[in-house]
C-alpha cells in the first residue's frame, strides 16, 4: 500500500514537473518569437525608412523561412526600384536635352519677331511674339516638373516658413497684373518647407483663380494650423468647374474650356508635384459660387523628409 502511494506520488511529481518545464519552454519560446517578430519588424522598417536589407538567415525553421521571403521580396523591390529611377533619370534627360535644344532658336525666332515688329508693327507680328512667350513658358515648366518629379527638393532646402507672410508677398506680386481684383488672407501657419518650391505651387493656384474670375473677380486665401498639419484653402468665386474638370485638373496639359489661350496647363499639375514632395495632398472642390483647392502639408522634421 506504501508502495503504491510513493509510486502515485512520484508519477505526480513527475508530471507536475514536467508540466512546469512544459510551461516554461512554452513561455521561452514566445518570448524568443515576440523578440523575432520584433526585430524583423524593426529591419522591415528599417529598410522602408533607409534602404537597408533584411539579413539572409541560415536557420532551418518556419520562422527563418518567413524571414527569408521577406529578404526576396526586398530583393525585388529594390531592384524595381532602381529600374524605376534608371528610367526616370532617362526620361528627364531626354526632357532636359529637347527642352535646352528649344530654348535657342525659340530665343532666336522671338528676337527675329521682335526686331520685325518694331520696324513694321502689325496685330500679326503681336500674335506670333504672344504664341513664342507661351512656347517658352511652357519649355520652362516642363523642366521645372521634371525637377520636381526627379527629387530635387531637398531636405537643406525645408526651412521654417511663415505660411502668411509668403502668400501675402505673392498677392502682391499679381496684384498690378489683376489691380481690379479683390485678394483676401485669413488665418496664420508656421511650418517647415522648401520656401521657394511651395511658393511657387501656390502661386501656380492663385494664377489659376486669377484666370478663372471675372476682372473684378475676389480670391480668398483661410490659412489655418491643426498642430499637425498647416491647411491652405484658396477660393474664387469663377463660378466652379464641371465634374470633368474636377477629376482632370491636376493632370499636366489637361485644360478646361474656359482655360484662357496662354495657359499651358502644367502650373496645376506642377502644384501637385511639389504638395506630394511634401508629404502632402491638394483636392479641388466646387464650393458656393466658385472653385475651392485645399492645400493640407504634414509638419514633419528634417530627418522625415525623403
Amino acid at each position: 500500500m506504501g508502495g503504491r502511494k510513493m509510486t502515485a506520488a512520484v508519477v505526480s511529481g513527475t508530471l507536475i514537473a514536467a508540466l512546469i518545464i512544459a510551461c516554461v519552454v512554452l513561455i521561452e519560446r514566445q518570448r524568443r518569437l515576440k523578440k523575432d517578430v520584433r526585430n524583423l519588424t524593426e529591419q522591415i522598417e528599417d529598410f522602408l525608412n533607409n534602404d537597408k536589407m533584411t539579413p539572409f538567415s541560415l536557420y532551418d525553421n518556419d520562422f527563418a523561412k518567413l524571414q527569408n521571403s521577406v529578404s526576396d521580396l526586398e530583393e525585388l523591390v529594390k531592384l524595381e526600384k532602381n529600374k524605376l529611377a534608371a528610367e526616370s533619370r532617362k526620361n528627364t534627360e531626354f526632357i532636359s536635352d529637347i527642352s535646352h535644344q528649344l530654348k535657342t532658336p525659340i530665343a532666336a525666332i522671338k528676337l527675329y519677331c521682335e526686331m520685325d515688329n518694331e520696324t513694321k508693327p502689325s496685330t500679326h507680328n503681336t500674335k506670333e511674339l504672344e504664341l513664342i512667350s507661351k512656347m517658352e513658358s511652357l519649355v520652362y515648366q516642363l523642366l521645372r516638373l521634371e525637377k520636381i518629379k526627379t527629387g530635387d527638393i531637398y531636405c537643406e532646402d525645408y526651412k521654417c516658413c511663415d505660411l502668411s507672410a509668403l502668400i501675402r508677398g505673392i498677392i502682391s506680386d499679381f496684384k498690378p497684373f489683376y489691380p481690379n481684383k479683390t485678394f483676401t488672407v485669413i488665418g496664420e501657419s508656421k511650418m517647415r518647407c522648401s520656401i521657394n518650391w511651395l511658393g511657387e505651387a501656390v502661386s501656380n493656384v492663385i494664377k489659376n483663380a486669377c484666370e478663372h474670375t471675372a476682372d473684378d473677380g475676389c480670391i480668398k486665401v483661410e490659412i489655418s494650423d491643426t498642430g499637425h498639419a498647416s491647411i491652405i484653402k484658396i477660393s474664387d468665386n469663377g463660378g466652379g468647374a464641371d465634374e470633368d474638370d474636377l477629376k482632370n485638373i491636376f493632370i499636366r496639359f489637361y485644360k478646361s474650356k474656359e482655360s484662357s489661350e496662354k495657359s499651358t496647363g502644367i502650373g496645376l499639375a506642377i502644384a501637385k508635384a511639389v504638395v506630394e514632395r511634401h508629404h502632402g495632398v491638394i483636392s479641388a472642390e466646387n464650393q458656393g459660387d466658385g472653385l475651392a483647392l485645399s492645400i493640407c502639408l504634414p509638419h514633419i522634421e528634417a530627418n522625415e523628409i525623403i
